[in-house]
């Protein structure tokens, strides 16, 4: 669960960073009260391969969640209308894995309705691009771990597709 709180407060810092308003800029609030950060050292967490698949597949659905946003608002218009294919192939990949140990496939926690929307297609691609290193960053935090070989083939794999083709896309486009 600890992973999963992880993986949206992720998002949510993502939002945060200006992805979640119509605007370019961010809309956090402006409170200037001073505040004490307070760091604590994480207790050891222990590793779920339910939670790590549970992290990837909502990742995978956020991505596409925003890019159906950014084609209803902006038409279908590249990388987003090429790259959305491929985050359903890779959740698509990633439900098989649940299917192959008699799990159910998570439910979308991330819909257009709910996705952060932009004012402008160089909002849009800067976002993406941001969302595709916090993806490479889901991937990289279970690859260390001790995955069966099918999960991790298509951990790896997704990973790759973001670093080597996604991001280098929405890079251009920003």
């Amino acid at each position: 669960m600890k992973t999963i709180l992880g993986s949206f407060a992720l998002v949510l810092g993502f939002a945060a960073a200006g992805c979640g308003s119509t605007a370019d800029s961010p809309t956090a609030p402006t409170d200037t009260t001073a505040t004490t950060a307070v760091v604590a050292t994480p207790a050891a967490t222990t590793f779920s391969l339910t939670d790590a698949l549970v992290d990837a597949i909502q990742d995978e659905y956020h991505a596409e969640a925003v890019y159906q946003g950014v084609i209803a608002d902006f038409g279908s218009v590249w990388p987003f209308a090429n790259i959305i294919r491929a985050e359903q192939n890779h959740a698509a990949a990633l439900g098989r894995l649940f299917t192959a140990r008699g799990l159910a496939v998570p439910v979308r926690a991330w819909t257009i309705d709910n996705a952060p929307r932009f004012s402008s297609l160089q909002a849009a691609c800067g976002a993406a691009a941001d969302a595709e290193v916090a993806n490479v960053a889901v991937y990289d935090r279970y690859l260390g771990e001790a995955l069966p070989d099918d999960v991790r083939l298509v951990f790896t794999n997704n990973r790759a597709a973001s670093l080597n083709n996604h991001l280098p896309a929405f890079n251009r486009c920003k």
